[in-house]
């Protein structure tokens, strides 16, 4: 028996792994980190449900009924399909997505603008972007990607919406989940998570009021003489402003709101506000899920810079670029050469610091026509669950004049497809990889295929070259040669380390620019890199009233609006759906919808759950473990039932990614975050009604 290095790729931590091969040369055992999505890999590429060979759809769209064909006649129906919708509609009118993996995504986009189509669009639709575009739009750099980094320094965490126990590898040895004797801890979460069972406080809001919370954090320490004045002077744009808008949110008010303990609102914001250094631990998704997920995102990080904890040792950290490869999706041709992306008209801020369309838009485009008219589709790792009302984007896909997915099974989006393609595991596939790492440190590695792939999958970038080539454009994808496309996405990488990247199963660590910088410039502590840069925003300071919002029609304070849909926002509503539905909390057996399939998670997990309280279980006669109906104004969707008091009264919260039970069939699409175009996945409501 052998081994061979390679990386996993079950979510983005790209942790390495040994993959070890029987005496035939198959896989039989992965050693890695101590995580479940690690060993479910040779469970996915052995599944006796993966896609194996190309499909061609002979049924009903949705009816499940393929036929088997060549890679020729797939990939040439697929060239000659949108090329007709092009000569016919334009370029634009075909879209290009890209969901999990995400690593061929270079190869689609570049597909996508060489085609002559401006509409790539990506997961990231509803997914971490609108984190980062605030804190760019506030500070000009991001914070959250730094936010899960313990530092030895830290006295005090707030962890607001976040479970690094179910959410960031390894898990329960997280340094957030083994606090050092002295550490402080606040927890904001409507679920009562294990992090809760170590805090000091915990602030059981109602979701969708973060924002509210926040800016009661601000009027508090503004009013008791906590901000770090000297830092807001020199380095604050619009604090008076912001002062003056806070005042508006007393203890009385923002407890009301959030439906939270008056007397732990102020303990809390005392404890944070003066066990410095401080740092907020964040979310990717909670705070920014929501109808106002932007502003209120903003409001929550603004806390880091009126305490003085902002790119601190102990505090928030900025995130610094590191080396990265060489850019191959031809974004610049896009943007100067190609008409507005899907969302340019109405979400300008987010598209201008995100490379791709707005996808949460897709279902309006393809059903009618706004913003702008979508006929055909070519997508990679795409479900219908990713977006809200999901059995819309399911009669979406259903009305394309074509559309052709790969993926490694079918689910609810491939079953509308013309042609599904069988995609190659990360096993079986090679990549260049860039992991973002932390402030200043990040790594680089080249992962080769360490088996063949099953059947006649082929690695999603492969397919895409491929297709580049039958459109007539072999020279432009390098002649459908992967290793060579990744191999000029490397020329990125400086020379002197570009062999080992290739070489070193370990990968290559390299480091930011900015601590050279610092170090040049006199400052021997690495950190507070605003005192050489100043912040890259439109005034070169924090923007606590952003100039640039107000520039785009917003308001420029991070103003809290209710939920769209709410017991206070809609009463009408809350009469026939009073409870408040919540979803998306990660666990460490499943990636959204990537594991529902493999059976050693599904011992984990076997049914779809719903938490409530037992204040709420009781009077509906719902028993823990039974079958219910959840209800909202969308549709219909059974789950079981967890009856349990680590769910705040008043709050449900659904698991998410179950084909067989998407809690998205019931969100809200109509009420996007008007900055980003965020879907209200996390506020909501909803009825739950035993199944009799």
């Amino acid at each position: 028996m052998h081994t061979k290095p390679s990386t996993c790729y079950e979510c983005d931590a790209n942790c390495p792994i040994q993959v070890e091969f029987d005496d035939s040369g198959e896989p039989v055992a992965v050693k890695g980190p101590d995580c479940p999505r690690c060993y479910a890999q040779l469970d996915r590429r052995n599944h006796p449900d993966r896609l194996l060979y190309p499909l061609k759809r002979v049924g009903p769209r949705g009816s499940g009924q393929f036929e088997r064909i060549s890679w020729d006649e797939a990939l040439d129906t697929i060239a000659e399909r949108l090329s007709a919708t092009r000569d016919e509609h334009g370029a634009p009118a075909v879209a290009f997505f890209a969901g999990y993996t995400k690593e061929a995504r270079p190869q689609l986009q570049r597909l996508a603008h060489a085609f002559g189509s401006p509409n790539y669009l990506t997961e990231s639709g509803c997914c971490f972007s609108a984190t980062m575009v605030a804190e760019k739009v506030t500070f000009g750099y991001k914070i959250k990607t730094t936010s899960t980094v313990v530092s030895p320094k830290t006295r005090c965490h707030l962890i607001w919406s976040t479970n690094p126990r179910g959410s960031i590898p390894p898990f329960d040895t997280h340094g957030l989940v083994t606090l050092k004797p002295g550490r402080r801890m606040i927890v904001v979460d409507p679920r009562r998570t294990p992090m809760v069972d170590q805090a000091d406080i915990h602030l059981q809001i109602r979701p969708g009021t973060d924002g509210a919370l926040a800016l009661g954090f601000h009027h508090l320490i503004f009013a008791n003489g906590w901000q770090d004045q000297a830092f807001l002077d020199q380095w604050g744009s619009g604090v008076d402003a912001f002062r003056d808008y806070v005042a508006e949110f007393g203890p009385e008010r923002v407890a009301a709101i959030c439906g939270i303990d008056e007397a732990d609102l102020r303990a809390a914001v005392e404890l944070f506000a003066t066990t410095p250094p401080a740092q907020i631990t964040l979310s990717p998704t909670a705070t920014v899920q929501h109808s106002n997920g932007f502003q209120n995102h903003r409001a929550l990080i603004l806390l880091s810079a009126v305490t003085g904890n902002l790119d601190r040792e102990g505090g928030n950290r900025f995130f610094n670029d590191k080396v990265l490869p060489k850019p191959i999706d031809l974004f610049d041709y896009c943007r100067s050469s190609l008409p507005p992306r899907i969302g340019d008209e109405v979400y300008p801020v987010w598209t201008k610091y995100w490379p791709a369309g707005q996808s949460m838009l897709l279902p309006d485009c393809i059903l009618d026509g706004r913003p702008q008219r979508v006929r055909a589709l070519l997508a990679m790792g795409i479900n219908t669950a990713m977006w809200p009302n999901s059995k819309r984007m399911e009669r979406a896909l259903g009305s394309l004049d074509f559309f052709a997915a790969t993926d490694f099974f079918h689910n609810p989006a491939t079953l509308q497809a013309d042609i599904v393609l069988p995609a190659a595991t990360s096993l079986e596939r090679p990549a260049l990889i860039a992991y973002p790492g932390c402030a200043y440190q990040g790594e680089l590695r080249y992962r080769r295929p360490v088996v063949a792939p099953r059947g006649e999958a082929r690695p999603d970038g492969e397919i895409f070259l491929e297709l580049g080539v039958r459109l007539g454009m072999a020279d432009q994808f390098w002649n459908g040669d992967l290793e060579a496309a990744w191999a000029e996405a490397a020329e990125g990488i400086p020379e002197e380390i570009r062999e080992e990247v290739y070489n070193n199963p370990d990968g290559v660590t390299v480091y930011a620019q900015a601590i050279e910088d610092l170090v040049e410039h006199g400052f021997l502590d690495a950190d507070r890199l605003y005192r050489l840069r100043g912040f890259p925003t439109a005034s070169g300071k924090v923007e606590f009233d952003s100039s640039e919002l107000r520039a785009a029609g917003h308001d420029g304070l991070p103003v809290y609006r209710e939920p769209a849909e709410s017991p206070l926002s809609t009463p009408e509503i809350a009469r026939d759906y009073p409870l408040v539905l919540t979803s998306g909390a990660r666990t460490k057996f499943d990636t959204h919808s990537q594991h529902q399939y493999i059976q050693r998670m599904r011992r984990a997990i076997p049914n779809p759950l719903v938490e409530i309280h037992p204040s709420d279980a009781e009077p509906r006669g719902i028993r823990d473990g039974q079958a219910v109906e959840i209800r909202s104004p969308r549709g219909a969707v059974r789950f079981v039932a967890r009856v349990t008091e680590r769910i705040k009264p008043g709050v449900v919260h659904c698991t998410h990614g179950w084909n067989s039970a998407n809690v998205n069939e019931l969100t809200d699409d109509r009420h996007l975050d008007p900055i980003s175009g965020f879907p209200p996945f996390k506020s909501s409501l909803c009825e739950v009604a035993p199944v009799t």
